[in-house]
């Protein structure tokens, strides 16, 4: 029963902590604009504002994030934490709230490019 217990528990500590992902608001105020600036990361440590826009970016202010990067041509990104290995992200939802208001949704995946 003991190690039943414990192994429930350590499960629930890698399933709570091992992914990180994005909340990503994306305003267009036209056929070429859009902006993805106003987005959430969450992490095990905490929610942090990240711009999300395409491209690559230093966020300051994620702790220890060095590097992110959103290709929203192909629906990834991928990230570094410091002294781990590139991490990668992929849409998985998005939602229209409005006409020129959607939400998205990028969780971690692994890294297959």
């Amino acid at each position: 029963m003991r190690l039943k217990t414990i192994t429930l528990s350590l499960m629930g500590l890698i399933a709570s902590g091992a992914a990180d992902d994005v909340t990503i608001l994306t305003y267009c105020g036209g056929a070429v604009f859009c902006d993805s600036a106003n987005s959430m990361w969450h992490t095990s440590f905490g929610q942090f504002p990240i711009d999300a826009n395409e491209g690559c970016r230093d966020p300051p202010w994620v702790p220890y994030l060095n590097s992110i990067c959103f290709d929203w041509g192909n629906q990834r990104g991928h990230f570094y934490y410091d002294n781990h290995p590139k991490r990668c992200l992929q849409q998985w939802t998005s939602n229209a709230l409005t006409s020129q208001l959607s939400m998205q949704r990028w969780k971690e995946v692994s890294c297959t490019w």
